[in-house]
């Protein structure tokens, strides 16, 4: 299968991934209850840290077009040791996050 996706098209998949639906439904209620008028700095600053993963994520993808997701981009770049200890991280970070929900 011939490879079509450009730079710009993993970017704006990125953002959609990372972001998805949460910043149409949190709006109101972030402002109504915390932000108050200040709501737009706030979601400034989330975009920004989440521009800044998806560029490195965008990139990484570009450069080694690898399947595997953050596994195989960490023992590319850090080696099998790390990557190992990152995804570990990563999996209990579902877990608890998983648990804490239901």
């Amino acid at each position: 299968m011939k490879k079509t996706l450009t730079w710009w098209d993993l970017l704006w998949f990125g953002l959609g991934a990372v972001m998805g639906i949460e910043i149409f439904i949190l709006t109101g209620l972030i402002s109504r209850e915390q932000a108050g008028p200040t709501v737009f700095l706030s979601f400034l600053a989330f975009g920004v840290s989440v521009l800044l993963s998806v560029l490195y994520y965008t990139e990484f993808v570009v450069e080694v077009p690898i399947a595997g997701g953050s596994f195989a981009h960490l023992r590319v770049k850090f080696g099998g040791f790390i990557a190992f200890i990152v995804v570990d991280n990563i999996l209990f970070e579902y877990i608890v996050a998983g648990i804490s929900v239901a």
